[in-house]
């Protein structure tokens, strides 16, 4: 007479077509898997990982800088706001401030490189956009009373339009 051997629960698991501790993990991958699928969460999943390799400008405290810049055009704190924002975080990517920096009077590098990133951005530009500039270049390279000013924006008029 032979006797049966008892079956354990993962035979009797797998018998029922169930796999105990694998089917755990697998609903743990969907789920991450179903978040992901949501347009909105992925987005802002997206943006926090982007935010990641940004480094510094990717803290809330950069829009401000940034915000500080527009505020305080005009008044005598600007070039300290800019150096500022310069010194944090380099040189802007923002339209608007570069072409605000443009208007600093007492430094020159400043002034530069504010040209010299206008000139990156400026095919992500429409047309009016870009007549605009020509026109700050061509009266920089005209009025501008640092010869340094000059002559980087008669180069990079020159080379765009």
């Amino acid at each position: 007479m032979v006797r049966e051997k008892k079956k354990n629960w993962r035979e009797i698991d797998r018998m029922r077509n169930r796999s105990g501790g694998a089917e755990h993990r697998k609903d743990e991958r969907s789920n991450l898997e179903r978040v992901l699928e949501d347009p909105r969460m992925k987005e802002r999943y997206l943006q926090e990982a982007e935010k990641l390799f940004m480094g510094a400008k990717g803290r809330p405290e950069h829009s401000k800088d940034l915000m500080a810049i527009h505020e305080s055009y005009g008044r005598t704190r600007f070039l300290s706001t800019v150096r500022h924002y310069v010194d944090t975080y380099g040189m802007p990517q923002d339209w608007g401030a570069l072409l605000l920096i443009l208007d600093i009077k007492n430094d020159p590098e400043l002034v530069c490189k504010a040209i010299d990133g206008l000139c990156e951005l400026v095919g992500e530009k429409g047309p009016v956009e870009r007549k605009g500039l020509e026109s700050k270049l061509r009266v920089l390279s005209l009025t501008a009373r640092d010869p340094e000013i000059q002559e980087t924006a008669a180069i990079q008029l020159a080379e765009l339009f």
